[in-house]
């Protein structure tokens, strides 16, 4: 019988259940609030009340990644949390938690935030990394935490799509109108909130809501216990494409070319015109594509290590040891011409023969497969060839060598 920690939903298919993904990103994605109640205790094997314990007591967490927030305001850090001096390097400072001046804070109705659990905990890791995969665009999940009934922030609207996972307890949740169409991070939020919410519910353990950018919203803790992971899905915008494209233009000599400041109307229109011309040029239809697959060779893998195997010559494990192959490429394999494949990620683009599709379509679709796995994929490429092109992948940071060391 598998344990519930083996439960924790990993897709976004497990996730928005009972909605379907297809309606999701047809209806939703981008374009409204949503909310979808889930049954009791769905996501609380993600991060039980025990792990946050453990990550709060074993890591080392500064401000602001680690705060507690009252009424909109921060906390001073150093009202639950001291610091020291480092003996061998004087420049830093050393954090540790003072549990009982922080227990105290939530007691008085402070709540905990925690930014990146996902780069704390492994349950949310998993699942930041099937999100990843699915939507396209990088995640980043941050948990709350509340006692009382004090709101964590005032009413607010967040610079990227987020999606609420109530783990435990209850928490109520306004949802207000976008004053500002598709507002960036960075855009001025002086802007006072609507008067009235468009939806107002009460979010139980299990349910999920949907929040795209710029929408306001407000979170009220109603004096009990309740966690919550808020899934931050940070979408590229025209912005980041124009940004892009113009740094694609530097081969273009008039591009470099100094502007004419002092030149007459005359001069200026014609700089312009040329401008415009080298712009338009390198305009082509398949340049949203492009910006896409640039976006995909940018993303980086999560940390993961297979020591002491892959910091030795073989990379790989011996034969006598169970050991399995993790894919860590945060996005979808490629097809290339003429029938190559193309993996993209860490910052680089990699082209394998077509021999090797099926070994990493296994991988790719399996997430994690023992060499016996990747042997049978493997029927175009003989034992040699095959443990040859595994050790170019972990070297690659394209997967990572995970040993069973409890057979």
């Amino acid at each position: 019988m598998p344990s519930q920690r083996s439960q924790a939903p990993r897709t976004l298919a497990e996730v928005l259940a009972p909605l379907s993904t297809k309606e999701f990103l047809q209806r939703y994605w981008g374009k409204s609030y949503h909310f979808v109640p889930g049954r009791d205790g769905k996501f609380a094997s993600l991060l039980p009340w025990s792990d946050l314990n453990q990550l709060l007591t074993h890591h080392q967490l500064d401000a602001p990644r680690l705060r507690l927030v009252r009424d909109g305001k921060p906390l001073p850090p150093e009202s639950f949390l001291s610091y020291h001096a480092n003996r061998r390097n004087p420049s830093s400072r050393l954090t540790r938690l003072r549990s009982v001046e922080l227990t105290r804070q939530l007691q008085e109705g402070a709540t905990l935030i925690l930014d990146a659990v996902d780069e704390l905990q492994e349950h949310v890791a998993d699942l930041a990394e099937q999100l990843e995969r699915s939507l396209r665009t990088r995640v980043q999940v941050n948990l709350y935490a509340g006692w009382r009934t004090s709101p964590g922030f005032d009413v607010h609207w967040d610079g990227h799509d987020v999606l609420i996972l109530q783990v435990h307890g209850r928490k109520l949740w306004k949802v207000y109108p976008m004053t500002r169409e598709h507002p960036i991070q960075g855009d001025s939020k002086d802007e006072k909130p609507p008067a009235e919410p468009l939806w107002e519910g009460m979010l139980e353990s299990g349910d999920l809501l949907y929040i795209p950018r710029g929408w306001w919203h407000v979170a009220v803790p109603i004096d009990e216990p309740t966690l919550h992971l808020t899934v931050g899905l940070h979408r590229p915008t025209g912005l980041d494409f124009v940004s892009w494209y113009a740094e694609r233009l530097r081969s273009q000599a008039v591009i470099r070319e100094n502007l004419p400041a002092t030149g007459t109307e005359s001069d200026k229109a014609a700089h312009l015109e040329r401008l415009r011309e080298a712009w338009e040029q390198s305009w082509t239809p398949g340049l949203l594509d492009e910006f896409c697959d640039y976006l995909d060779s940018q993303a980086r893998s999560r940390p993961q290590l297979g020591l002491p195997w892959t910091a030795q010559p073989s990379i790989l494990p011996s034969s006598d040891v169970a050991w399995a192959l993790r894919w860590m490429v945060p996005h979808q394999i490629a097809t290339g011409n003429p029938g190559t494949v193309i993996v993209r990620g860490n910052g680089k683009e990699w082209t394998f023969a077509a021999e090797a599709r099926p070994v990493l379509e296994k991988l790719q679709t399996n997430g994690s497969c023992s060499r016996e796995e990747l042997e049978e994929s493997a029927s175009a490429l003989t034992r040699e060839q095959l443990g040859l092109f595994l050790q170019e992948l972990v070297q690659a940071g394209l997967a990572c060598v995970v040993v069973n060391e409890r057979h």
